[in-house]
């Protein structure tokens, strides 16, 4: 009886203390401003002024019944505004050492504090405006869940802060839409921070070494077609003046001039097949990088399990730390850089299963993406954080979709695809 005692006041003491450690400064059902009326340029976000928009407490949306405050979505109900924008002002001290933001949406948030982007959620790794589609749709239980993210302090200064949110739809004829978002301080104190940030350092880096070859490679490629096209033109006047003005004196030179037009049209060729073998080289390192990156998610799932190991009192601090590493865990944009250029790599590969089986998951086509690799199944399981089995049954359950029969090799079925 005394140990179950000592038991549940140990549990009040730690939830508590998670209580006192955090402040809710914007909750669900808190009044935001929005604007329905149609498009905003661009940079709406900047926009410091915007008490003459209209206000409504969240969820704000329409065609949900979570929705408190219901939005229009202009005129036409097959071709309803792509976003919708939402803005708040907040008055902080500063006194929190971290920031949690919860948001809900459908489909795709980005979000801004004082003119700046925060994050992207189910949003395109790219520049956006008014008309930027979101990735996925979302859908059934998903659209009421509400998705954290971690910040330090710095996103905020003291004193006044605007909060600035546009949602967008993944089509124009879109159901529903929804949004509402929390915000939570933080005060406890980041143990193990150093190893964490100097991890996330290192995946930022090859994020970035990522982007600029990924820049890298898109200047070469239009330089090189920019000199294509301005030597194939001087080529051309050159070669159709030679033959006006010479034709008449020679019959010969005439012919000489084909052949040597037949020659240079022959290393254009060659230029263009170099210029696509390099393409496909720079893609094959993308795709070399990025798995590389997804590797190393499994040192995030290694020092979650040592995190989880550790005895502590601080309970709250180590719960804050595996939700930092569950937020790198689920990340998806690692795997849009991959499909992307694996897509480029095997001549639209995703396009090609998904017209022939379109039941297939998106997880299921990142099982057939490493397969067609020639990836074993630890190394599988290693970036997809699951158990060897699972991609075993996982195989089972493709071939089954794909209507394979038992002696029917599902590598051998893929490679023949592309």
């Amino acid at each position: 009886m005394k140990i179950k005692l000592i038991i549940f006041l140990t549990i009040c003491f730690v939830f508590q203390n998670t209580i006192n450690s955090q402040t809710k400064i914007i909750k669900n059902k808190d009044i935001w401003y929005y604007y329905d009326k149609g498009y905003l340029e661009d940079d709406w976000y900047k926009t410091t002024e915007f008490s003459k928009w209209k206000t409504g407490k969240s969820p704000i949306g329409y065609g949900d019944k979570k929705n408190i405050t219901n939005i229009s979505y202009g005129n036409n109900q097959k071709k309803k505004h792509i976003t919708k924008y939402f803005k708040k002002k907040i008055i902080l001290k500063n006194k929190f050492l971290a920031y949690e933001f919860k948001i809900q949406r459908d489909d795709g948030a980005v979000l801004y504090v004082n003119g700046k982007e925060l994050f992207k959620d189910n949003m395109p790794n790219s520049s956006i405006s008014n008309t930027t589609l979101a990735i996925s749709t979302v859908k059934d239980k998903e659209e009421h869940l509400f998705k954290q993210f971690f910040f330090d302090k710095s996103i905020f200064k003291e004193g006044e802060n605007i909060i600035s949110v546009s949602i967008h739809q993944a089509y124009e004829y879109s159901s529903d839409c929804i949004f509402s978002l929390e915000l939570i301080g933080h005060t406890n104190p980041e143990v193990l921070s150093f190893v964490l940030e100097n991890k996330n350092k290192t995946n930022l880096e090859l994020e970035e070494k990522i982007k600029n070859l990924n820049k890298k490679f898109e200047i070469e490629k239009i330089k090189l077609h920019n000199e294509n096209l301005t030597s194939t033109n001087y080529n051309l006047k050159v070669s159709l003046f030679l033959i006006g003005s010479l034709f008449t004196l020679s019959t010969i030179i005439g012919f000489f001039l084909i052949i040597n037009a037949r020659k240079k049209e022959k290393e254009l060729s060659k230029n263009i097949d170099s210029i696509t073998k390099k393409s496909l080289e720079k893609d094959k390192e993308i795709i070399t990088l990025t798995t590389n990156l997804l590797h190393n998610k499994q040192y995030y799932k290694e020092i979650k399990a040592d995190i989880k190991g550790i005895t502590t009192p601080d309970k709250g601090n180590v719960k804050a730390i595996i939700n930092q590493i569950n937020y790198v865990l689920e990340r998806d944009e690692d795997w849009n850089i991959l499909k992307k250029h694996f897509n480029t790599v095997y001549e639209g590969f995703y396009d090609k299963i998904i017209a022939l089986h379109p039941t297939i998951s998106e997880t299921e086509l990142r099982h057939c993406m490493f397969i067609k690799l020639h990836l074993q199944t630890k190394e599988i399981a290693k970036i997809l954080l699951i158990d060897p089995r699972s991609v075993q049954t996982a195989r089972y359950r493709i071939k089954k979709k794909m209507n394979l029969k038992e002696n029917e090799d599902l590598r051998d079925y893929l490679l023949k695809l592309s």
